[in-house]
């Protein structure tokens, strides 16, 4: 996926920005933007953040911790009809003050997104929906074949269960009717599924011990955990990854292996009986990247599955066209995640959404 510049925000119903800096993300109706400033410790951004000309929101924040954080410094209402945005105020760095004041055009992705946030509508059906505003061939939904030679899709399910010892998602269920593909990348059928570490032995070419064997790349806890996941979604990009489901819950404060974010307070037990979804990739397989919310607590399997549309079928709808756009998406239950950045030499600000980057992202 591209790393281009990217931006968020929205439209609709608007709360005052002093109620919603304060109210946790749940709390908080319509669409709604964070800002999270990618600052070294001690830097300090004070900002008026204008939409359409008119000041919304106060930025008031000094980094404690260096890099781009999971919350944001501050949390404020999209207005409808949103056209440009605006900051200007000052960055302090190693004691240095310098003043900006930046415009960027709005462009809402929220017409072709939409479908995927159908809240009445089943998820099949808003993927369905979805694929029909993507370009051609970039979802693909249609009614499930088991593979020739396979165990029936019930007898696969009761094998699954079997073999984890845990009763599975209703959503995993659901790929005994569907095949969902994204690109190149698919949703694995019931038929097909097996352990993170079966996948690795038999389909990934990995072998069990040896200079490069699993024993030896792989932590004790890691290797546990493959050992009792599911793989049910096999991303093909740039290399190999997977989404897999681990019916174990997360032990508290375990790394979540998501980039950034420095000086997290690690995961944090979920949901009985939900465990944890995680990504895997063979460039960090040593590191499996948590599928946590904004609280650090695994999110459920419809998240989950969401989650790998908004990671691979929205590359080209959410780039923005040039570093005075920013891209928004006024459908996006979830807070937009707008990255701060300031350039090293002209200390001027870049702002674009993070909300739909790979899956190494904060969320």
């Amino acid at each position: 996926m591209s790393t281009t510049r990217r931006s968020v925000l929205a439209a609709l119903g608007a709360l005052p920005c002093t109620l919603l800096a304060q109210a946790p993300a749940s709390a908080t109706a319509g669409p709604r933007a964070g800002i999270h400033p990618w600052l070294e410790v001690g830097d300090t951004v004070v900002a008026d953040v204008l939409a359409n000309g008119k000041v919304v929101a106060q930025l008031n924040h000094q980094a404690t911790q260096p890099g781009l954080l999971r919350r944001p410094a501050l949390v404020w209402a999209l207005p409808k009809g949103l056209q440009r945005v605006q900051l200007r105020g000052n960055l302090t760095r190693a004691g240095k003050t310098t003043p900006f004041n930046k415009t960027w055009t709005v462009r809402d992705m929220a017409s072709v997104s939409a479908p995927l946030y159908e809240q009445g509508k089943p998820w099949i059906e808003r993927v369905r929906g979805l694929a029909q505003r993507l370009e051609e061939d970039t979802v693909t939904v249609e009614r499930a074949k088991p593979p020739a030679g396979k165990k029936p899709p019930a007898a696969a399910l009761q094998d699954l269960e079997k073999r984890l010892g845990a009763p599975l998602p209703a959503m995993v269920k659901l790929l005994a009717d569907w095949r969902v593909e994204v690109g190149d990348s698919h949703f694995v059928h019931p038929s097909s599924m097996t352990t993170v570490t079966d996948m690795l032995l038999r389909q990934w070419d990995y072998s069990p011990s040896g200079q490069d064997g699993l024993d030896r790349i792989l932590p004790a806890p890691v290797r546990a955990r493959y050992d009792r996941s599911l793989a049910v979604f096999v991303h093909v990009g740039d290399g190999l990854g997977a989404l897999a489901w681990d019916p174990a819950d997360v032990t508290a404060g375990e790394p979540t292996h998501t980039w950034g974010d420095q000086g997290n307070p690690g995961a944090q037990p979920g949901a009985t009986n939900e465990g944890v979804w995680y990504w895997l990739h063979q460039e960090y397989l040593r590191k499996p990247s948590l599928l946590l919310d904004e609280d650090y607590r695994p999110r459920n399997a419809e998240a989950a599955f969401t989650h790998v549309l908004q990671r691979l079928a929205f590359s080209e709808v959410e780039e923005a066209a040039n570093d005075k756009e920013l891209v928004v998406d006024s459908a996006l239950p979830r807070a937009n995640l707008l990255q701060l950045h300031f350039d090293e030499e002209s200390r001027q600000p870049s702002l674009w959404l993070r909300s739909y980057d790979s899956y190494y992202t904060l969320f």
